[in-house]
């Protein structure tokens, strides 16, 4: 699927240096779920692409946030949060942090760090409103809206209302935003000249490297690497004091702790390494849709019928990005705002778990996370008892297709 294309902008560090790593066409949000009877819906391009200068990978020509956000109330965006309490005990370690230090977070996403901080005896917290303190209007709005919400002048503005922050916490927002380099010089503006920003991303070398192409996403600009996003927080004119990441089986969390004074450049510069994890990400995507399609093709011929567990955004990137849905029964999922919805693009039907004996699914595969795969597989324990099989479809799960079904 890749192409020669022109370079374009770079998100972190503007030069015109981003090549084309893959090309997946036009594709729906991965929000948007329908009824048949509903009208056409929405595309847009999503192509991934790298900087040959800073190296930090991003979609090229993002879709635009009004198209990104979501349609339903009920949808729900949950990050891991096993390392919250010690992220927590590590920046106040960090930044030497007295029980009156003032401690702003700039979404609902910082709701839970907040929390551990009042339990830690830090009585001055605030979290901004979406609609008094960010002016989102729509109620649906969500993080695609934040980066075009905190300008330099939004900054000012909460200054004089809420004064300014010895912390400010940023989780899971930065890879949202379309320009990270003005949001993050705004978010700046929001702290004492000895403040700091908390900033944490998902860490993308691992599903790099393994090749899990679901993890693209519309609704993620910016994939950031522990080098990728100091460049971007040395372009944005801060200094950035530590890095800390939390283990998790597909995506690390990365903590970066940074705030105002601009220090000489200490990231190494974009190395061959770095180069090869992008380059070798798109040069494997076609060997990996064939398997995939060899292993599910020969299942529907033997008569088996597979299904897909989690009517989430990776499991639409799963099926629409291989091409996968004339080859999957359906998709399940217990929520019982999704069940009887289709899904974004492929128009498969949402179904509940007891499908799974019900209608005899041979093979379920798993969109669900290696920590929540073993939840799953107990909770439905009747299943498995009954003969069928549950496979991930990650590559890095203990029960990963790649293990289920060797190479032919």
């Amino acid at each position: 699927m890749s192409s020669s294309i022109s370079f374009t902008a770079c998100v972190g560090c503007r030069a015109d240096s981003v090549g084309l790593i893959l090309d997946f066409g036009r594709q729906p949000p991965s929000n948007r779920f329908f009824r048949p009877a509903d009208p056409p819906r929405e595309s847009h391009a999503l192509a991934l692409g790298a900087c040959k200068i800073c190296g930090l990978t991003q979609l090229i020509h993002p879709m635009p946030a009004d198209m990104v956000r979501a349609h339903h109330s009920w949808l729900r965006y949950n990050e891991p949060e096993n390392h919250l309490d010690q992220m927590t005990d590590d920046v106040i370690r960090i930044c030497r942090l007295d029980n009156d230090a003032c401690i702003f977070g700039l979404s609902y996403k910082d709701d839970s760090t907040l929390k551990r901080f009042q339990q830690r005896g830090f009585a001055d917290t605030h979290r901004f409103d979406p609609r008094t303190d960010l002016g989102m209007e729509d109620p649906l709005a969500g993080l695609e809206s934040i980066g075009e919400a905190m300008t330099a002048e939004r900054a000012a503005w909460l200054v004089s209302r809420h004064g300014l922050a010895d912390v400010l916490l940023v989780r899971h927002v930065l890879e949202h935003v379309p320009a990270p380099l003005p949001f993050l010089g705004a978010l700046a503006q929001l702290l004492k000249p000895t403040g700091h920003l908390v900033i944490e991303v998902p860490e993308s070398t691992k599903f790099l490297a393994a090749c899990d192409y679901c993890f693209v996403w519309e609704e993620h600009i910016s994939y950031f690497t522990a080098h990728t996003v100091q460049r971007v927080i040395q372009n944005a004119k801060l200094r950035s004091s530590m890095t800390l990441t939390y283990d998790y089986p597909l995506e690390d969390s990365l903590i970066v702790v940074a705030g105002p004074g601009l220090v000489e450049p200490s990231v190494p510069a974009l190395t061959a390494t770095e180069a090869d994890l992008t380059a070798n990400f798109g040069s494997l995507f076609a060997a990996t849709r064939e398997r995939l399609f060899t292993v599910l093709s020969s299942l529907k011929r033997e008569g088996k019928r597979v299904a897909l567990f989690g009517a989430g955004h990776l499991a639409v990137k799963f099926l629409n990005l291989f091409g996968l849905k004339d080859l999957i029964y359906c998709v399940i999922d217990d929520n019982a705002d999704k069940i009887g919805l289709c899904m974004p693009g492929s128009a498969l039907p949402v179904r509940p778990s007891s499908v799974l004996i019900d209608e005899a699914i041979d093979v379920c595969l798993l969109s669900v996370s290696p920590e929540s795969e073993n939840r799953v597989m107990s909770a439905r324990h009747d299943y498995t008892s009954w003969g069928g099989r549950f496979v991930s479809i990650f590559a890095l799960s203990p029960i990963s297709y790649l293990r289920a079904f060797p190479s032919p």
